[in-house]
């Protein structure tokens, strides 16, 4: 699985080290950083390039068209939300960006992007998964494959309580967060047009349940095309 990173701050770092310990894994880095992309090349089993991921060129020298996976994790949410459009337009099946700004979810989505890291989502998982007893899920998961983690909002279902909402077997809501703090839902909780539900899925295919059930199941649709 080809893989490039764009972006080698904490998370983009982290996530580079994670996956030259696994097999099956052919890693590019970008960085604008040329110390840090020096100091990289050596330390990582990875075609480090210095450069600004933003430049088509630079994509295209990366393999962005052979690519399974692009990962945005700069510091600025405007360049990832830039690299991540870029990546669709190459076709890269499966495009991750990391957005610090929980607003602009809803036009990553609209822009295509399959999957948007948020890091104060991820601190509110962290802390709901341990509460509920599982496994921190290991961000690298959604560019292997397996279990998932689903973070949307409610749209259609805003205003019902979760007990109302036929959630597909093999899924379950760990947390809301509302208003930046995790709330470990219930029941009887109701949800509100601005939460952002986490969810965990068995698989690829559920995920795709829980986006139709809520609304946001992407139609595919190029970014040139929207």
């Amino acid at each position: 699985m080809r893989v490039i990173i764009a972006g080698l701050g904490d998370i983009g770092t982290q996530l580079a080290a994670d996956l030259t310990t696994r097999e099956g894994f052919e890693l590019v880095l970008i960085d604008q950083d040329e110390e840090k992309c020096e100091a990289l090349s050596g330390e990582y089993d990875a075609l480090v390039l210095h450069g600004d991921g933003t430049e088509p060129e630079l994509l295209e020298s990366a393999g962005a068209r052979q690519a399974d996976a692009l990962i945005a994790t700069t510091d600025s949410d405007a360049l990832n939300m830039v690299i991540a459009v870029l990546g669709k337009k190459f076709d890269v099946s499966r495009v991750v960006a990391k957005l610090n700004k929980t607003s602009l979810r809803t036009t990553a989505r609209e822009l295509g992007v399959d999957h948007v890291i948020s890091p104060k989502i991820s601190a509110a998982t962290e802390i709901s998964s341990l509460l509920h007893g599982y496994d921190i899920l290991d961000f690298s998961l959604l560019v292997q494959g397996g279990a998932r983690l689903v973070e949307i909002s409610p749209g259609e279902l805003a205003n019902e309580k979760i007990k109302d909402i036929d959630l597909p077997e093999g899924t379950l809501i760990t947390s809301v967060l509302r208003e930046g703090v995790a709330v470990i839902p219930r029941g009887n909780t109701e949800l509100n047009e601005s939460d952002i539900l986490i969810i965990i899925t068995e698989n690829e295919k559920k995920e795709d349940n829980i986006k139709e059930l809520f609304g946001e199941l992407q139609t595919g649709r190029r970014p040139d095309q929207i």
